[in-house]
């Protein structure tokens, strides 16, 4: 619907999108959390922490199609998330 964006659809169920305009990646707000503490613990490293992700999705037989994009995706909502 034109007169309710995406973004905010999203996030009106917890997530956050890693863009404002036709989003391709969504992560839950508590991960983002999550990833916000970790890396107050260690020293930030979107590239590790993705790489973990998707190979613990593989091992669950989830395939990622994104092909090395979730670390960029997920870089973006992770800086939008911070910055707001």
């Amino acid at each position: 619907c034109p007169c309710f964006p995406a973004h905010l659809q999203l996030l009106r169920r917890g997530l956050f999108s890693c863009a404002p305009v036709a989003p391709s990646l969504a992560v839950d707000l508590h991960v983002l959390e999550f990833v916000c503490l970790l890396f107050i613990c260690q020293s930030p490293n979107h590239t590790a922490w993705c790489n973990a992700v998707e190979t613990f999705l593989d091992g669950m037989g989830y395939k990622l199609t994104l092909m090395h994009s979730l670390r960029h995706h997920f870089a973006n909502a992770f800086h939008l998330y911070q910055v707001l």
